[in-house]
C-alpha cells in the first residue's frame, strides 16, 4: 500500500474499543485500495502514511492516517469517478457516503467526506475519509479509527521504515 494524513491527526479522539491497532490499520489500507480500484493503482504521489498518538487522560491510543495524490488522467469524468468511489466504499462496508460539490474550490469539484459529509468533521473516534477529483487529479485522505494501544514499533510490518516500502 502506498499513501494516506488528515487535516488534524494530533487531536485527541474518543477511542474505538471494538478494534485493535492492526484492524484499524487494515481498515485504512482497505479504503485506500478501494479508491485505487476506481482511480488507478499507479501514479500516487505526496504519500503521507503515519501513526499518531490520539489518547487522552494518559491512556495509550493510536491512529493510522494516510493521504496521497494522483496527478494522472482520470478513468472517467470527475463526477463519475467520485460516484464510483462511493460505490467502492459501500462494497467494503462504508455505506452512506455521498458525492457533494464544492463550488468554492478552483476548479469546482466533486468531494466526498465520510462519515459525516463534507466539512462536517470526523467521527467521535477521529475516523474520516475525504476524497476529491478534478481533471487529471485525485486526492484521498484517510484518518483511521483511534484505538486503544500503542502505535507499532518503527520498522515492523504495520509501521515500516520508508526504505522498507515496496
Amino acid at each position: 500500500m502506498s499513501g494516506c494524513a488528515g487535516t488534524d491527526p494530533h487531536r485527541p479522539g474518543r477511542k474505538d474499543s471494538s478494534m485493535t491497532v492492526a484492524q484499524s490499520h487494515g481498515a485504512v489500507e482497505r479504503i485506500f485500495a478501494a479508491v485505487q480500484s476506481v482511480v488507478g493503482e499507479d501514479g500516487w504521489t505526496d504519500e503521507q502514511p503515519g501513526w499518531f498518538a490520539c489518547g487522552s487522560g494518559g491512556k495509550k491510543a493510536a491512529q493510522y492516517t494516510c493521504s496521497a495524490t494522483r496527478k494522472l488522467p482520470l478513468p472517467a469524468a470527475p463526477d463519475e469517478v467520485a460516484s464510483r468511489v462511493v460505490g467502492a466504499l459501500e462494497e467494503i462496508g462504508y455505506g452512506g457516503a455521498r458525492v457533494q460539490r464544492d463550488e468554492t474550490l478552483v476548479p469546482p469539484r466533486p468531494v466526498i467526506a465520510y462519515p459525516n459529509g463534507y466539512n462536517r468533521g470526523a467521527a467521535a473516534d477521529g475516523f474520516l475519509v475525504q476524497f476529491q477529483a478534478y481533471d487529471s487529479h485525485a486526492d484521498v485522505s484517510i484518518e483511521g479509527h483511534c484505538v486503544s494501544g500503542k502505535a507499532p514499533e518503527f520498522g515492523t510490518p504495520l509501521n515500516p521504515r520508508p526504505t522498507d516500502l515496496p
